[in-house]
């Protein structure tokens, strides 16, 4: 996917939901919502309907709109939505603080009865992270035919989210990941062409997940389970201080990695312009020299280091290793290290201009017994 953002500048007045409201039907006026790129409010077979992004008959361009007024936590969020016969990526966003921030659930037509269908990925400062997250809990499969009308029902909870399609439930979400409690709630279209209509909105203020919290999964044995992170900087840059081990002037930050072991090294800052790479680095300690096999995950570019030593670069863009790679990342590669007795300092430069989860992951196997 190219890098595109899902960014709006909200107004002060949509952090402030109106007081007494239980349930409202969201005027489909441009009044009501903000909006960035082409939106279109107007009527659709004998129905009121706004409109993302251009046409899907003509050039395609995507946009967002949020709507005016109102911060949601947690609430049933209800609404209709005519999805084009081409390629597209829209749904609903919600729990936005700010412009960089929040979730993101899209709906993929080109994709119809895949297991992909229907997509999750966290905003984390202005970048999306679905190459982090896939599979059960992210990903589900649904029929989404294209022309015609689909009734969407979204339960927010305080930490998960179902979406349901036509009334049935299509995919659980047990733990969201951007952090944030409420904020903004729109839509976003990325490709352009998507119709909404019939926009409810149901705050709920103990609306609680009938599914419990989700089991606590253990991390595999010797997973790395942070990272010091440094901001993003050119990959050049990146280079160069990792194959010097010199780290004057970075200013790290600590990032715990996710529920399935790898971080989300956006959460170390906006990345932009030529400034998308970040070094990710940890230590392992040896009490006598040995080697260690580490395997690691990382989106989309790496090279990798020991004590300012090049051992590793690989790439693991959408399409790298055939024509149906997503790019996702996982522990798909492995390296021997040589270890030095007393305290080894592995980088990771990872670098992603694609807008799809700047990611980095690394699991020390066991020493096996002498």
């Amino acid at each position: 996917m190219t890098r595109i953002l899902l960014t709006l500048t909200l107004l002060p007045a949509m952090l402030c939901s109106a007081p007494g409201i239980a349930f409202e039907t969201i005027p489909l006026t441009p009044d009501r919502w903000e909006a960035q790129g082409e939106i279109a409010f107007e009527e659709r077979e004998g129905r009121r309907v706004m409109r993302l992004g251009a046409p899907a008959t003509g050039k395609r361009g995507g946009a967002v709109a949020a709507i005016k007024g109102l911060s949601l936590g947690t609430g049933v969020v209800e609404f209709d939505v005519m999805l084009p016969d081409a390629m597209e990526f829209s749904g609903p966003l919600f729990r936005q603080p700010d412009e960089n921030n929040g979730e993101f659930i899209y709906f993929r037509p080109h994709m119809s009865g895949k297991p992909d269908a229907v997509q999750y990925t966290p905003i984390v400062n202005g970048n999306l992270a679905w190459q982090i997250f896939g599979g059960p809990g992210f990903e589900a499969e649904a029929s989404l035919p294209a022309g015609r009308w689909l009734h969407v029902r979204l339960d927010l909870y305080p930490a998960s989210v179902m979406l349901s399609l036509e009334g049935k439930k299509v995919l659980h979400i047990p733990a969201l990941k951007a952090g944030s409690a409420s904020g903004a709630l729109g839509f976003g279209s990325l490709m352009g062409g998507t119709y909404y209509s019939n926009v409810t909105v149901e705050p709920i203020a103990d609306h609680a997940d009938p599914a419990g919290p989700p089991p606590a999964v253990a991390l595999a044995e010797g997973t790395v389970e942070a990272f010091e992170v440094s901001e993003p900087m050119t990959e050049a840059a990146a280079f160069e201080h990792a194959r010097r081990a010199s780290w004057n002037g970075i200013r790290w930050h600590r990032i715990a990695v996710e529920s399935n072991g790898i971080a989300n090294l956006s959460k170390a800052g906006a990345d932009g312009a030529e400034a998308h790479s970040f070094i990710a680095r940890f230590t392992i300690p040896a009490k006598a020299a040995r080697t260690a096999v580490v395997r690691f995950a990382f989106s989309d570019d790496v090279r990798l280091f020991l004590n300012g030593r090049p051992l590793y670069a690989g790439s693991d863009r959408q399409g790298s290793r055939d024509y149906r790679f997503l790019g996702h990342a996982g522990f798909w590669d492995s390296v021997f290290l040589d270890l030095r007795p007393g305290t080894n300092e592995v980088a990771m430069v990872v670098s992603d201009p694609t807008n799809g989860g700047t990611a980095a992951g690394a699991i020390v196997e066991p020493e096996a017994p002498r």
